[in-house]
């Protein structure tokens, strides 16, 4: 794998501008778009979960190796999951999925985005054991999933980057301009249909202590080779209890794969869950004209691959036909681009290297990967 990614980053080509620089990232080793394998490709050489997280919201704080707020499947619940028994979850049918929208209060961006539980967990968990020679970008999920769908969407990706200490510590870049979405969107039909999965989450989990205010997260290290890893965290929605197996919980009208617009939704469900250890995905589909619970699917994450990357499924020649394995190697590909680019403009391995050094971090979405050297922290980071 390390000399595919050596070969795949020969065609980089650095462009400098005094304290902004470039690579065009767009030329990178892939499998033909049209070609499926029976099983996918890893993200990772060897992955691993280091702990977990509880973000106390209302108290505005993290507890390091704490479930509490890891939620629970209900036990009815579990048993569809388990071994598809419909008979448990034939009393979830029906229900309203915009039953609490007027008085549902979402977790802020800013909280969101809150990586002090993180800081926290490499200052007295993983510093002692890290090996300064290996580069670490440090981030959310969500900020990983960004960059690995940039081949297959239409949008910029921006984010600042502060590098510590041979960390590199990824954080959204507020300023850029970006509009909110999801949940926080402008457009109120948006926010109903991505609260239908908030609602899913309430009907069929249920919380250690259901009046405190929390959210869990895994943290996960993967390896990419032997220079270069990441550490992330990961919101979970639940845990199916008896296995121990985290369980993503999407609600959704239905997983077609005749339009893009599904088949680059189910790779980014793809991606997210198959860059953890373990997880299984629990989908309530719901009336989309009524918005009542209309059915429950599972799968696991290899299923998921299979619905959406067979050869029976129309060829798609826009966006690398939302081919899974390309994600994979589109990963490696821009992750090295990205430790190559910042590691060529850090300071000399001095003392003074291991104070912060700051930098604006773009990939646009024709795949040009752009950094600038900023003259000072920017805001809403943990430092």
């Amino acid at each position: 794998m390390a000399e595919s990614l050596a070969s795949s980053l020969k065609g980089l080509s650095l462009q400098d501008h005094g304290t902004e620089w470039e690579i065009n990232c767009k030329r990178f080793q892939h499998v033909h778009p049209s070609q499926f394998s029976p099983q996918p490709l890893p993200f990772f050489t060897d992955v691993k979960e280091l702990g977990g997280l509880t973000q106390k919201l209302d108290e505005e704080k993290f507890v390091l190796d704490s479930c509490e707020g890891l939620a629970h499947l209900k036990d009815d619940v579990s048993r569809f999951v388990k071994d598809g028994d419909r008979s448990c979850i034939s009393n979830y049918l029906g229900h309203d999925m915009l039953e609490n929208y007027e008085t549902y209060s979402p977790v802020s961006p800013d909280q969101l985005e809150d990586m002090r539980g993180v800081k926290q967990f490499i200052d007295h968990r993983y510093s002692v054991k890290k090996n300064r020679s290996k580069f670490t970008i440090v981030c959310s999920r969500h900020n990983m999933i960004d960059l690995i769908m940039a081949p297959f969407s239409d949008q910029d990706v921006h984010l600042n980057a502060i590098n510590h200490d041979s960390y590199l510590y990824l954080f959204p870049d507020k300023q850029s301009g970006d509009e909110l979405g999801g949940i926080h969107s402008d457009d109120s039909r948006i926010r109903k249909i991505c609260y239908t999965g908030f609602e899913l989450e309430h009907l069929v989990t249920k919380a250690k202590d259901p009046s405190v205010s929390s959210a869990f997260y895994s943290i996960v290290c993967g390896q990419i080779d032997d220079g270069l890893e990441c550490l992330f965290k990961a919101e979970m929605d639940a845990v199916e209890p008896s296995s121990s197996t985290y369980t993503e919980i999407k609600c959704s009208t239905g997983l077609k794969t005749n339009s893009s617009y599904n088949r680059r939704k189910m790779l980014r469900m793809w991606v997210q869950t198959s860059l953890i250890p373990s997880t299984t995905l629990l989908f309530g589909l719901r009336d989309p004209y009524y918005n009542q619970l209309a059915s429950f699917e599972r799968y696991t994450r290899t299923q998921l691959y299979r619905k959406f990357n067979n050869s029976n499924l129309k060829f798609s020649p826009q966006k690398y036909n939302y081919n899974a394995n390309i994600s994979v190697q589109w990963f490696r590909h821009i992750f090295k681009a990205i430790q190559r680019l910042v590691e060529a403009h850090l300071p000399p391995d001095t003392p003074d290297a291991r104070l912060h050094t700051s930098f604006k971090l773009t990939l646009t979405k024709s795949l040009v990967l752009k950094l600038q050297k900023l003259n000072k922290m920017p805001p809403n980071t943990v430092f």
